[in-house]
């Protein structure tokens, strides 16, 4: 069964957490959002690091959940 409210919120929570350090603190040149962010791309808002799309229903709390 899928997650819901605030059980979903956390789990997203963790999810970005790993996303974050595995990525942004990592290797951040394996990053698809930081590739097409070099290049001056628009980085779509529900793409994931390793180049897969979300669910549309996930992208407010991904969005929420990013910022530093």
């Amino acid at each position: 069964p899928r997650a819901s409210g605030l059980h979903r919120s956390i789990y997203m929570k963790e999810a970005l957490r790993v996303w974050r350090s595995f990525y942004c603190d990592g290797v951040f040149q394996r990053c698809e959002r930081y590739k097409l962010a070099a290049a001056g791309t628009a980085v779509p808002d529900k793409l994931l690091p390793n180049g897969r799309l979300i669910d549309c229903g996930d992208c407010e709390t991904v969005r929420a959940g990013t910022s530093r």
